[in-house]
């Protein structure tokens, strides 16, 4: 009995904190959302003109709660109108205090998407709503930056109702129905896009050094070149340019040499690694070949920038003393210009984060003139207009930073978060820069998510609306070149550098072990191999596949999966042991025996590599063995020779000699050698020690003899005198 009261007791409070916990409708905590997730679809118009009296939504929602849900309503909210940056910064940087999600200024009557949506299930939806003055209308009353939200009501199983998802974003109104408009101004924004072609992290984990075919740690990259990511960035920009090439001159293509190695080494075939370690051929040469086809088209005669081979971090790289890496890794914007048959622009520099700290800035500057497109709202001190001259062989171009940020998309903390569009947010401020914060001659750098993954159908939505815009006169192509190699007609104090931007770098560990190994590979080069005239193999053209995956360990890819980037790391140096292990000291298969005490210690030596190698011998302590020098030797590529090292015996015998090479720095090549010898000699201590008994031998004879002699003598006179 008492149980069952407990039991009921517990119901009853349950019941009772679910009634009083439960919200009604819509409520304004973010926490009552998050059990759909919405994707968008379409929203039509993009930018709402004269003319414009409805505006479209439609999508995808997915249950992704633990439990069924019913009654499944969506209706469209807005907030007041947006007429200022800071305003605009608001919106983007925390969606979910919008008022137009918690206290809507105009709401759109609810209509059901769904009767119910059992866990995992996506319908479609799609809602239609009037922009003009009607009931259900979203009466827009001005031009400016709107806030809408998506909001879905439902009742959970074992719930009431709530609002189980939103989506937010911006539209832009440049007339309204029946009211004013927006003029385009007399001298229009002048507009650059950044495009760019960055692979989401290096896929090559072998480089081979005898020519074989190229090894990648998963196929991910032919699904992203023929139906995937890259695909839509090169193939929207085709299309788009098809129509109206003149949006070509608003691109600037920013690629990435280690993607367009990668993608030219996959044309004559490639081979990829499964995690268990078997290893079998690729399936996308076709794609490849298609894809870098495409690009040379687009790009011939267009603006491009250089990455750093494979986005290299550049800051990480110089704060642990990489510079050479550094260098490498800038120098080879040749291999764009060779694979695509345009020029990149000379110096340009695309930081991840959009800054640099002041050492970095300094040691690109050192030799030529360097340009960072950095972010606008780390310059510091700007004055004047662009470009900034930040020092000697140094300056700034700033892209949008407010922009920049509403491409980005908004990581969620939680399934609870209001979900937004980048794309959509990201065409509202171009539309706000260009329409209502146009100041003549200004000029806007676009600068997208580094590794974009919009859709296809958004990337063609933005190109159309910024041919759109540029039809209409509110913004102009910027030719960035023509900025790049001007002039500098401003100044700046220099880039902001924050310790947050130091903990976003590549860990000091990472690039310590990069370091290390960067270190041992440059004295590889300059110290223990050499061309060998029968071979015409330079050592750096040896190393330098080697040299390439460092560069791959130390891409911006890995900052946020550290790991990945040691993994890296440890793959180079495997590789490099792989090498260095084909100079080697051969074992003998039998003992060798030494017949005398100076008798040389014989050495066989092999070098399987196409250079010429200078190895030093070492010889392990061995009682009973003492070599007499160090010898240093010079194998020549591909052969074996034999080396025989000045050593004492100290005893006879058999004993085991341990052998093997290393560089004068300590590098180890191959591995050791364990020599069985047999000594039949005697060595200075015992011949010593032998000479010595025996002479004491020889002394204890004649002694014996003398005294035997005596004796003898003594017998004889005693006789004789016996006789007298």
């Amino acid at each position: 009995m008492i149980t069952r009261l407990r039991r009921a007791g517990y119901a009853v409070l349950a019941a009772v904190c679910l009634t009083l916990g439960a919200p009604l409708t819509t409520p304004a905590n973010a926490e009552a959302a998050g059990r759909l997730r919405v994707d968008l679809d379409e929203l039509s118009p993009r930018v709402v003109e004269a003319g414009t009296q409805t505006v479209t939504i439609s999508g995808r929602v997915t249950n992704t709660s633990d439990r069924k849900v019913e009654h499944v309503d969506v209706r469209l909210q807005r907030g007041d109108v947006i007429d200022d940056e800071l305003g605009l910064r608001s919106a983007l940087g925390d969606p979910q205090r919008l008022d137009a999600v918690s206290r809507p200024v105009v709401s759109s009557t609810f209509k059901p998407v769904t009767d119910a949506l059992d866990r995992g299930q996506t319908v479609p939806f799609t809602i239609t709503v009037g922009l003009g003055q009607d009931k259900d209308a979203l009466r827009l009353d001005q031009p400016g930056i709107y806030p809408l939200v998506l909001n879905f009501n439902g009742i959970p199983d074992y719930g009431r109702t709530e609002r189980l998802g939103a989506l937010s974003t911006l539209l832009p109104v440049l007339s309204v129905p029946g009211g004013g408009m927006v003029n385009p101004p007399a001298q229009p924004t002048q507009l650059s896009v950044l495009w760019p072609l960055i692979d989401d992290r290096p896929r090559r984990v072998e480089t081979p050094t005898d020519g074989s075919r190229t090894v990648f740690a998963d196929d991910g990259l032919a699904t992203s070149l023929s139906s995937g990511r890259l695909f839509s960035l090169v193939d929207t920009v085709r299309t788009a340019a098809t129509g109206n090439s003149s949006i070509l001159r608003t691109l600037c293509f920013v690629v990435d040499p280690d993607l367009l190695d990668t993608v030219n080494a996959m044309t004559d075939g490639y081979q990829v690694r499964a995690p268990d370690g078997t290893v079998f051929d690729g399936t996308g040469a076709g794609a490849a070949q298609l894809w870098l086809d495409r690009v040379k088209d687009l790009t011939r005669g267009q603006c491009v920038i250089s990455l750093p081979y494979a986005d290299a971090d550049v800051a990480a790289l110089s704060r642990a003393g990489s510079h050479e890496l550094v260098d490498a890794a800038l120098a080879e914007s040749g291999s764009v210009e060779t694979l695509l048959g345009t020029k990149p622009l000379a110096g340009a520099v695309w930081p991840d984060g959009g800054t640099l700290d002041a050492s970095t800035l300094t040691a690109l500057s050192g030799s030529h003139r360097t340009t960072i497109l950095a972010d606008g709202s780390r310059v510091r001190g700007a004055q004047g207009t662009v470009p900034y001259t930040l020092g000697t062989n140094l300056r700034a171009i700033p892209y949008d930073q407010l922009v920049a940020s509403s491409l980005a998309p908004k990581e969620p903390v939680d399934d609870a978060g209001v979900k937004t569009s980048s794309i959509q947010n990201g065409l509202a401020t171009l539309v706000f820069r260009g329409g209502y914060q146009s100041v003549p001659g200004q000029s806007v750098l676009v600068a997208p998510p580094r590794r974009w993954n919009a859709t296809a159908a958004e990337l063609s939505v933005f190109l159309s609306t910024v041919q759109a815009l540029e039809t209409q006169g509110f913004i102009r192509p910027l030719g960035l070149q023509s900025l790049i190699d001007g002039a500098d007609q401003g100044t700046a104090a220099g880039l902001d550098y924050s310790a947050q931007d130091s903990t976003q770098e590549l860990p000091a560990p990472v690039t310590a072990e990069i370091a290390q190994a960067d270190t041992v590979q440059r004295d590889l080069v300059a110290n223990v191999l050499f061309e060998d005239d029968t071979r015409k193999v330079t050592p750096d053209s040896l190393i330098q596949p080697l040299r390439y995956g460092l560069i791959r360990a130390g891409s911006t890819a890995w900052r946020k999966t550290s790991d990945k980037g040691q993994h890296a790391t440890a793959a180079v140096n495997t590789q490099l042991t792989a090498l260095l292990s084909q100079v080697t000291v051969s074992d003998p298969g039998r003992p060798l025996s030494l017949a005398s005490q100076d008798s040389p210690l014989p050495v066989f030596i092999t070098n399987s590599l196409p250079v010429t190698v200078r190895a030093k011998i070492n010889v392990g302590n061995t009682p009973g063995l003492k070599p007499q020098e160090t010898a240093v030797v010079r194998i020549p590529a591909k052969a074996a020779i034999p080396r025989y090292l000045p050593a004492e015996v100290t005893r006879s015998g058999r004993f085991t000699v341990t052998i093997w090479l290393t560089t004068d720095s300590g590098t180890l090549l191959g591995k050791s050698s364990r020599v069985v010898l047999n000594s039949t000699s005697y060595g200075s201590i015992t011949v010593a020690v032998t000479g010595t008994a025996a002479g004491v031998l020889v002394l204890l004879v004649g002694l014996r003899l003398f005294r035997r002699i005596r004796t003898a003598r003594r017998t004889r006179a005693a006789a004789a005198e016996g006789d007298l």
